[in-house]
């Protein structure tokens, strides 16, 4: 990926938040709860008056915000229906290789040690959620239309050890990061464009926590988003 196809992520971003939102505020007008199927993309694309990729690219920011389940052959489905969610911000610079470093390094210094305290505070059914999330993106290592799935149960997985740290702010930042910056996410996972060792380094991450090592947790959390940073910036310097 070049910087032109890093500035092309931005293209529709406004156009997509503006409709993820809409469906937010759909999901709440209806009372709709966690497991209950929302229309057809077709539907909605109709009702919001969009285009169906476009349609598609606000749900897929949604199912990345743990907002939404797209099951491919199924439907969409609601997971959580909160105002909480902030998603990425129609306001913020146009994406370009400075701010997605700057991204990678800011999380380098946060999740760590929020990682070490969820190693002390987790609980078992916590523990069992984040294997099950890793379990869910096994099946999407394929790349290529999966993508979209794998990075909404990798997002999932980064955010559950936050959640589990115990620290509800510290856990509101994680949830930051990765939800305003979607956008730049999604390119980290093209650019990085390792899906199995990413899996495995995840895999690694898990172990730990279950260890209640808080040092070995923090360590293997470091160290892979360490390696994600140095090559993505040896890949934007290339293009």
């Amino acid at each position: 990926m070049n910087a032109a196809d890093i500035r092309a992520h931005r293209a529709s971003d406004s156009l997509s938040n503006r409709v993820a939102r809409q469906v937010i505020k759909l999901m709440q007008d209806q009372d709709l709860t966690a497991g209950e199927k929302l229309p057809s993309v077709r539907e909605l694309s109709e009702r919001f008056a969009v285009a169906i990729p476009t349609m598609r690219e606000a749900l897929s920011l949604l199912q990345l915000a743990g907002n939404v389940e797209v099951r491919h052959g199924s439907g969409v489905y609601v997971l959580n229906a909160e105002p909480r969610l902030m998603l990425t911000n129609p306001y913020s610079n146009e994406l370009d290789g400075t701010g997605i470093l700057q991204l990678l390094r800011a999380r380098l210094l946060i999740e760590p040690p929020v990682a070490g305290l969820a190693a002390q505070a987790a609980g078992a059914d916590a523990l069992d959620d984040l294997a099950a999330v890793l379990t869910e993106a096994e099946a999407f290592l394929s790349g290529g239309a999966d993508d979209e799935g794998l990075f909404a149960a990798n997002m999932r997985f980064h955010r559950g050890i936050a959640d589990a740290s115990g620290n509800r702010f510290l856990a509101e930042v994680v949830h930051t990061l990765t939800e305003v910056r979607a956008k730049e996410q999604l390119v980290v996972l093209d650019l990085y464009d390792d899906r199995a060792r990413d899996h495995q380094q995840h895999l690694g991450i898990l172990a730990a926590l279950r260890s209640r090592n808080a040092h070995a947790a923090e360590h293997a959390v470091f160290a892979h988003l360490d390696e994600v940073a140095r090559v993505v910036e040896a890949r934007l310097a290339e293009s």
